[in-house]
């Protein structure tokens, strides 16, 4: 039966559903439009390959490409089978230097050897060749080393003109000799510098300082002949040190800060090697200080003496001292109290387990968190932690870093019931938290927060 006439008109005067208005598509912006000077900067910030490729995209490209600073770096030369023999690589660096007219933004060489492993030329000549060229008279980044050679028993000379660059800001050198006498050298305006897996004396390290009136922050790593550093410079602010092991004897024998006024943080990271003796003399604004191993055989801060972190004449204060990393064969209080007496002002102390009391003025106004590494839950550690959660008044975070590999919930569950209840803590505000990895934490390894100047605590997130 067909619906009535005024059914039928009611339904026919509804409106149909509007469709959804799509936006007209935004015009895709053509980079080609963009002012030469900003295509060239861009350029500039490419990969060494993207960089290069860019000539195909269009005749003009080729002279925006060699217009642009040159950004040089051979790992990111895609060539195979470069990490083999390196030979296609080093023919196509001749090739982009002799293609470009300079200046040069940055030169990074480390994925090369000195001989070729396929042809056995020496590419010594070469290397040198690299840093003669005119392209790099203004440069401002450069890094080099040679690539590891296995069973070489001495390392292959630095190219003599690869300190030659006095537009440097920054620069690392590593797996490479020094010349002996560095008379002439001169860096007026690095403020970054990375040595690293040298051979020579400890006089490259004090000629270097010297050379740069404005460095600002020295990584030394793995040095195996700077037995005594004596670091003096009114610019540093960061030194970062990692010393590893060599012939089951100290690499490093003794560091000595004697006259740094602006040195705020003094970054120990792989102390297997030492060093075994270390005084700090002269950086009345040191902030940052560790990590300290229990194996020093001594220790002076100012004109405290410790021997075996245990003081052997009247402790005197460094309130600059904001954080301080720790580490020792086990949570042992005895360990640490005296050196946390020269600190009064400790805000953050890092302890890195690797195996009645005085008052200590940091736990009583300063001390707010405390990172405990390698934390198992043992009756010495327990001891450890409560000593700092019943006497530190303004504690806020204590961290407990543990290598658990069994049930976690369960075992953090019982943890906490060891530690003091609320009501029994110093600080009412104190948490705590606990992270998990599945081997031991052992020493700091992130060396380049050696030039990380503007991390106000460079050992924050590091395992």
């Amino acid at each position: 039966m067909a619906p009535p006439a005024t059914q039928r008109r009611r339904r026919s005067h509804k409106k149909a559903p509007v469709a959804a208005e799509v936006p007209p598509e935004a015009p895709v912006a053509d980079i080609r439009a963009l002012p030469d000077e900003v295509l060239s900067a861009i350029i500039s910030l490419l990969p060494t390959d993207a960089g290069v490729r860019t000539r195909a995209v269009a005749s003009g490209w080729t002279a925006l490409w060699r217009a642009a600073p040159l950004n040089l770096d051979d790992r990111e030369l895609r060539l195979r089978p470069s990490w083999r023999n390196g030979d296609r690589v080093a023919a196509r660096i001749t090739s982009i230097l002799s293609a470009h007219p300079g200046p040069a933004r940055r030169l990074s060489l480390m994925n090369l050897t000195r001989v070729s492993n396929t042809t056995g030329d020496d590419r010594y000549a070469t290397f040198d060749a690299w840093f003669r060229s005119p392209v790099l008279n203004r440069v401002k980044e450069v890094h080099f080393q040679y690539l590891y050679r296995y069973r070489a028993d001495e390392l292959d000379p630095l190219p003599l003109p690869a300190l030659r660059f006095t537009d440097l800001t920054i620069a690392s050198y590593g797996r490479c000799h020094f010349p002996d006498n560095l008379a002439g050298v001169r860096f007026p305006n690095l403020t970054q510098l990375t040595l690293h897996d040298l051979t020579n004396a400890e006089r490259t390290v004090h000629d270097m300082i010297s050379a740069c009136p404005q460095i600002r922050s020295l990584l030394l790593r793995n040095n195996k002949g700077f037995r005594r550093v004596r670091i003096s410079s009114p610019t540093l602010i960061s030194l970062g040190l990692s010393v590893g092991e060599h012939d089951d004897e100290p690499a490093m024998e003794q560091l000595t800060i004697v006259d740094a006024p602006s040195m705020e943080r003094l970054l120990i990271f792989d102390t297997e090697g030492g060093p075994i003796n270390i005084r700090v003399i002269g950086a009345p604004n040191l902030r940052v200080l560790g990590s300290l191993p229990s194996s020093l055989l001594r220790l002076q801060l100012g004109n405290t003496v410790l021997q075996e972190m245990i003081a052997i004449n009247a402790i005197t204060s460094m309130h600059s001292v904001k954080i301080l990393a720790l580490g020792a064969d086990g949570f042992k209080l005895n360990i640490i109290v005296d050196i946390l007496r020269c600190f009064p002002c400790l805000e953050k102390l890092y302890f890195t387990n690797n195996g009645a009391l005085l008052p200590i003025q940091c736990l009583e106004t300063h001390l707010k968190e405390i990172v405990l590494r390698n934390f198992t839950g043992t009756r010495e550690d327990v001891r450890f932690a409560k000593f700092f959660i019943l006497n530190s008044r303004v504690l806020e975070l204590m961290e407990f870093r543990a290598p658990v590999r069994q049930s976690i919930k369960k075992w953090e569950a019982n943890e906490r019931r060891k530690l003091p209840k609320k009501s029994d803590r110093a600080s009412q505000a104190a948490r705590f938290r606990f992270v998990y990895h599945t081997c031991l934490f052992r020493n700091y390894e992130d060396t380049n927060r050696t030039h990380a100047l503007t991390e106000s605590d460079p050992f924050k997130g590091m395992l």
